[in-house]
């Protein structure tokens, strides 16, 4: 079985980790969804338990996104206003 990464080890990581890490896991569940619908794989509980992780990783990277936009770019400067 493979291990995840913790909530802990997913707010460390940088975004091209995260997005790499993100892919992996959408093809593992892609997989388990079309082998349970072919019925080839019997355990649907550990597909919602991959989902779960998708969830969590997909949370954390749009977190990490919106924190990257939002933040003050060194270079920027504020514009003076001439009263």
């Amino acid at each position: 079985m493979t291990t995840h990464p913790s909530n802990t080890e997913l707010k460390a990581m940088q975004l091209p980790d995260l997005l790499k890490e993100m892919k992996v896991q959408e093809l593992t569940v892609e997989q388990l969804r079309l082998g349970i619908q072919q019925q080839k794989e019997k355990d649907s509980a550990r597909y919602r338990r991959e989902k779960k992780v998708l969830a969590q990783m997909q949370t954390e990277f749009q977190r990490k996104r919106r924190e990257q936009l939002h933040a003050p770019s060194k270079n920027s400067t504020v514009p003076v206003s001439k009263s």
